[in-house]
Parts: structure tokens; C-alpha cells; sequence
């Protein structure tokens, strides 16, 4: 029970008890669990006597057990009440706490007390005798042993105690009298399981969750994006570097500060909520690598980058208070990808069943408003978040800037555009702002109360009639946020709503496998299927290996629009196979350059879906005969070569380029 304390008029009524010399501390001592409790009961009632019970006992796990009786008394009754400076001086005058009769019981009941769940006296055992090694460890460290020895000893602590609350949440077969209670774990667990399957098979926090970072924290973020590939390795081979890495945090000198800063290590995060796809054979291990890679670039980062604030605070004189820790840890964890969700933190498991990435979502806010609102009031943050938002946007802005200059068709600076804060390379769009542009485009949309098309280019407004009711076929400002939100959903809840309905997200009916995808098909195979189903994508190696690394793909065409076929040469009267397959290759791979060039141009962005079909045929049939002609040409055999719509500029020089 978190920050108990005896009611006040209970206080009185005990310490007239000790002072009466009804409850004597010598005699509690030498009592057993269940004796000790009964007495508290009659004084203080059942509802507080297992908790003045629990603080009694627990003093005992010290390992001067004589202190830890003051302890409890000074916490208890205080220290300068004559009731208190009695028990103390008769703790002092004490020479028996425990005989090994009483240990089990008290053990129990503290663990339980602790853990809030029963634990047997073996695993209360372990955990006490888990306890002490982390003190034998720790003063071998503060004499100048191993520091790893230390951190291991704490993290296998957290893991036991981890395990025994993990067992006693698992399903149980007595769970299906509760029909509502084993519906409700079942969701649960798909929803965890889908997303985790999702997010695996990467190493996508390098440019994701990683990306300001880059920018501000250049160093740190080059570090520790290098372990990360390491951090595969070493766990494909059977290490657990999870473990490794919170050990090596845990033991850091700053470790207590990071505790009372709230800092985000250590937590479960939130892309993989669930440890069942481990299990899956082969695939398992590889999940647990791309899970070990993400968990430690972002633990190892925010940790180091909380070092280096805290080092900046002390040199500038800032005074380490608590509220001001608390600022600094908020600022960290929102440059690293966590933010907190505020009122809705203890509905946290919910709301990540429902959402893929709400506190990443939070993240990209705070790092927007903590220069304005200081994390919590903090004017060492509001500089800082400050600093650090200007060189994320610089940075940004400087790739999209070379981008532009490389390929003017690439780069949209219209926030009003989904392709906003991207590098388009044919059909495909690369992320390169670590997922802060659609934030963005949606703030500058319901702003100006306009979009405008990443396909076509043209601007739409929301407009509404005289009656306030929305024109028909246009989206309003709701409609804008429902997008949003929609495209955020995890796999669990958008099959829910395709469900619901009655269409995915492409507008089709759902069906089975269909829907399966959407639930466990990790996002690195889905993202090749998309590549390799558009022939206008980007080289789906190097689009293959932006998405892995977290510079996010996401491939489309115009919608409506569909390449008319290209129709084959046919055999020529004396021609070798091998002839025709070369004639076939060249043919194609220029009707396809010719294409993708006139696929990116606004000409053709802005015809409706009848023109670019109309124009892209036209386009198939000068670029074949073109290219027919250089095969001639280069054969020795010379035909006439005629443009069928000279009126076509942009044709003409596309077909020249692409038959080169």
C-alpha cells in the first residue's frame, strides 16, 4: 500500500499501548507472524494490521536488524514522542529479532505484501536471498570491483520478481468461469502478440525513435546505433542483451538520479508489448534480436543523453531538485521516443492495444511544446528543448533542402501535403523526420482548412454551407482528424474496424487472409510486397534498407490510375530466340524509364484518370517504336521513324532520353 500512514487518532490509541506497556517491543519480537498481527488487530483493527505488521517485519531484512527496529519505530510513532524514545532505547538494550522458526512466515508475508500477489516461502526465500547478493555485490563494486556484477545481480532480482507477477497473470483454466475476464485476456494478449510480430524483423529506432538524436546528440546517437548491430548478433548466438544493457545502466553512478527523474529505462516498451512471438521456432530468435536492438539503442540513448544533461545542469548551477529532475527526465524521454500519456497512464496497456505508438505520438508533441512549457516548468529545459528542436528541424530541413537541389520533383514543402518532410523517389515516399511529418501536416491542414493532393497536386478546401453542414464530398476538419487517428490505429484495432465496416483499407471487402495479414505480417514484409507490386517503386533494396532502419517507406500511385499494358514483339521471320528476348528486355526496360519520368511530372499529376491512361499509351507506343528503330539502326537495317502526335513536348523528350 503506497504511502501508508497510521490514521492519527490510531497513533494515540497505540502509543498509549506502548507507554501503558500493553504492546511491548521486546515481547513483539519474540512472537510469531500470525501472534504479532492478531495483537494489532485488537488495537488497531484488521485493516491496519497488516501493514503495521509488514513495516515491523521488513526491518528485519537488514542487515543491522537492531536499526531497523528504530526505523520502524521512528516511522510509526515518531521520534520524538516518549513513546517513540522508549522503544528505541528498549531496541537498544535487544539482542534476539528472529529464530529460524519465524522466518518463513514473516518472509511470506512480506513478499506477498510487496509483490501484491502469494508467493511460497521458496520463492520468498529466493528473493530475499537475491537481496543479499545484490549487497555483497554492491560493496564489492563501491571498493572497486566489478561494476557489471552489480548490475546483473539487480536486474536478476527484477527478473524473478518480473516472472512470478507474469505467472500469476497468465491465463488459468478456472479464468473461463469469468467469461468476460478470459474474452478480456485473450484480446489483450492478440492485440500484444500482433503488434509485437509487427514491429520485429528491424532495426528501425536508429531513424525512428532515434532521428533527433542524429541532430542533437550526434555522438551518442552514432554509439549506440552502431551496438545495435552487434546487439543482433550477440543475441542471435544465445546472450540476452537486454539484460546486458540495463545491468550497465543500472550500475551507472547516476543511476539514483535516473530513479527519482522518472527516466523511461528499464520499462517495457511499447512496440513489444508481448514475449509469446519468442517462442514461435526460428522466427523467434530473430524476433528477440530485432527486439534487443530496439530496446537497447533506445535505453542506451536515453541514458546517455540523461548523463549529458545532467552534466550540463551542473555546470550551469542548476540545482538538482526534484521537480527539476523530473523536467529533465520528461525532456529525455520525449527526445528518445516515449513520452507520458498523462491522465490516460493508467490505462496505458489500453490505450497501446488500440493505438500502435501513443506514447511515441506524445513524444513528438512534448518535443514541440517543452520549449514553451519547460517540462513541467523547468527553465534549464525550456533552453535545452529549445536548442534541441532547432537543430532537429535544421538538420531535417538540410536533407530535404539537398534532396530538392538533387531532384526538384522529390521534395514537397507544402505542410498541407502527405508527402510533406519526405523524399519521394518514383512512387515511393522516404520519411526523413523520423515520423514528426504527419504531426505537422495535420496541424497545418486543420489550420488552414485545406489540403492538398500528394498524387495530383491540387489544393481542396473544407469548406461548409451557409447552415454549417458540411458540402457534400468534401472532408471537413473531422474528417481530417479521423484520418489521422485511423492511420495510427495497431493491427488489432484496425482489423476491427475494417470488421465493422465492412472494408479494409483499400476499400475492398475483407477477407480472411487479408485481415491475418493485417494482424501478424511484420511491416518489413508487407512494405517489399508494396515495392514489389508497384513497378513505378524505388530500388527495393535501398528502399528495403531505409524502411529497416527506420526511415519509413510508403509506396502508391495515382489513385485510379493503372499502366496500360505494354504489348511484346512479336518473332520477325528469321530472328534467333536470343535476338528477340534482347529486343523484349530494351523495349520494356525504355517503355518503363519513359514511364516512371512521366509519372512525376505535374503535366501528367494534374490530367484525371483518363488522361494519364491516355497519355501513358500514347508514351508506350512512341517509345516502342523508338526503341525499335535504335535495335534496327544498330541490326544495319534502316526504317523510317514518324512521332505519332507531334503536339506532344514533354513526349518527345521524354522518348528521346529514355531510348538513349
Amino acid at each position: 500500500m503506497p504511502n501508508w500512514c497510521l490514521p492519527p487518532n490510531l497513533v494515540d490509541s497505540f502509543k498509549g499501548s506502548i507507554l501503558s506497556g500493553k504492546i511491548n517491543p521486546e515481547q513483539l519480537a519474540e512472537m510469531s507472524s500470525t501472534e504479532r498481527r492478531s495483537l494489532f488487530e485488537k488495537e488497531l483493527g484488521k485493516g491496519h494490521a497488516e501493514q503495521i505488521n509488514t513495516e515491523f517485519e521488513q526491518k528485519l531484512l537488514l542487515k543491522n536488524r537492531q536499526q531497523g527496529y528504530v526505523n520502524w519505530a521512528r516511522k510509526i510513532l515518531g521520534e520524538t514522542t516518549p513513546a517513540g524514545r522508549d522503544v528505541i532505547s528498549r531496541v537498544e538494550r535487544m539482542e534476539k529479532v528472529l529464530d529460524a522458526a519465524e522466518e518463513r512466515a514473516f518472509l511470506e508475508d512480506l513478499a506477498s505484501h510487496k509483490l501484491g500477489t502469494h508467493v511460497s516461502f521458496n520463492e520468498a526465500k529466493q528473493i530475499a536471498d537475491l537481496s543479499k547478493k545484490i549487497d555483497t555485490a554492491k560493496t564489492t563494486m563501491e571498493a572497486g570491483g566489478d561494476r557489471m556484477a552489480y548490475g546483473r545481480a539487480v536486474v536478476g532480482l527484477r527478473n524473478y520478481v518480473s516472472e512470478l507477477k507474469h505467472q500469476a497473470e497468465k491465463f488459468h483454466v478456472s479464468d473461463l468461469r469469468q467469461p468476460t475476464k478470459a474474452l478480456g485476456k485473450a484480446v489483450e494478449t492478440t492485440a500484444g502478440v500482433a503488434k509485437s510480430v509487427k514491429a520485429s524483423l528491424d532495426d528501425s529506432a536508429i531513424f525512428r525513435q532515434g532521428w533527433k538524436t542524429l541532430w542533437t546528440n550526434p555522438l551518442i546517437w552514432k554509439r549506440n546505433a552502431l551496438k545495435t548491430f552487434s546487439d543482433i548478433a550477440k543475441q542471435i548466438g544465445g546472450k540476452n542483451m537486454i539484460d546486458e544493457v540495463d545491468a550497465e545502466i543500472v550500475s551507472r553512478p547516476t543511476f539514483d538520479l535516473m530513479k527519482r527523474a522518472k527516466l523511461d529505462v528499464g520499462v517495457l516498451e511499447e512496440s513489444y508489448p508481448s514475449r509469446l512471438p519468442e517462442k514461435i521456432p526460428l522466427l523467434g530468435r530473430a524476433f528477440k534480436a530485432s527486439e534487443a536492438a530496439y530496446t537497447g539503442f533506445v535505453r542506451r540513448t536515453r541514458a546517455d543523453v540523461f548523463d549529458k544533461m545532467i552534466d550540463i545542469a551542473k555546470k550551469s548551477g542548476v540545482e538538482l531538485t526534484t521537480d527539476e529532475l523530473q523536467s529533465i527526465g520528461k525532456m529525455v524521454n520525449s527526445l528518445t521516443g516515449r513520452g507520458h500519456l498523462g491522465r490516460a497512464e493508467p490505462a496505458a496497456s489500453v490505450v497501446n492495444n488500440v493505438f500502435f505508438s501513443p506514447r511515441f505520438l506524445k513524444s513528438q508533441l512534448d518535443v514541440l511544446t517543452h520549449p514553451l512549457s519547460g517540462a513541467g516548468g523547468s527553465n534549464f529545459v525550456r533552453k535545452q528543448a529549445a536548442l534541441n528542436l532547432l537543430k532537429a528541424v535544421s538538420g531535417t530541413a538540410a536533407i530535404l533542402v539537398i534532396a530538392k537541389a538533387l531532384a526538384p520533383d522529390s521534395v514537397e514543402f507544402d505542410p498541407r501535403s502527405a508527402d510533406f518532410g519526405k523524399i519521394k523517389v518514383r512512387n515511393t515516399r522516404f520519411d526523413v523526420t523520423g515520423g514528426m511529418a504527419s504531426l505537422l501536416t495535420l496541424a497545418a491542414r486543420l489550420a488552414s482548412m485545406s489540403a492538398k493532393s500528394s498524387t495530383t497536386g491540387k489544393i481542396s478546401t473544407f469548406g461548409l454551407r451557409a447552415e454549417g453542414v458540411p458540402k457534400f464530398g468534401e472532408h471537413t476538419g473531422k474528417d481530417v482528424i479521423y484520418d489521422f487517428f485511423e492511420n495510427k490505429l495497431s493491427p488489432a484495432a484496425s482489423v476491427m474496424k475494417d470488421l465493422y465496416e465492412g472494408k479494409d483499407r483499400h476499400g475492398k471487402r475483407p477477407t480472411v487472409l487479408g485481415e491475418l495479414s493485417n494482424l501478424f505480417e511484420p511491416m518489413a514484409s508487407s512494405n517489399y510486397r508494396e515495392l514489389k507490386n508497384d513497378p513505378n517503386s524505388a530500388p527495393i533494396l535501398l528502399a528495403m534498407i531505409a524502411d529497416g532502419l527506420g526511415a519509413s517507406t510508403n509506396t502508391y500511385g495515382p489513385k485510379g490510375y493503372e499502366r496500360p499494358n505494354v504489348s511484346l514483339p512479336k518473332m520477325l521471320p528469321n530472328e534467333t530466340p536470343e535476338h528477340l528476348r534482347m529486343r523484349e528486355q530494351r523495349i520494356t526496360k525504355s517503355v518503363d524509364e519513359a514511364l516512371n519520368k512521366l509519372e512525376v511530372t505535374q503535366e501528367f499529376r494534374q490530367l484525371d484518370d483518363a488522361g494519364r491512361k491516355k497519355a501513358a499509351q500514347s508514351l508506350i507506343t512512341a517509345t516502342r517504336q523508338a526503341a525499335q528503330k535504335k535495335i534496327d539502326a544498330e541490326d544495319g537495317v534502316r526504317k523510317r521513324f514518324r512521332v505519332s502526335d507531334p503536339t506532344q513536348r514533354i513526349r518527345r523528350r521524354i522518348v528521346s532520353e529514355s531510348v538513349q
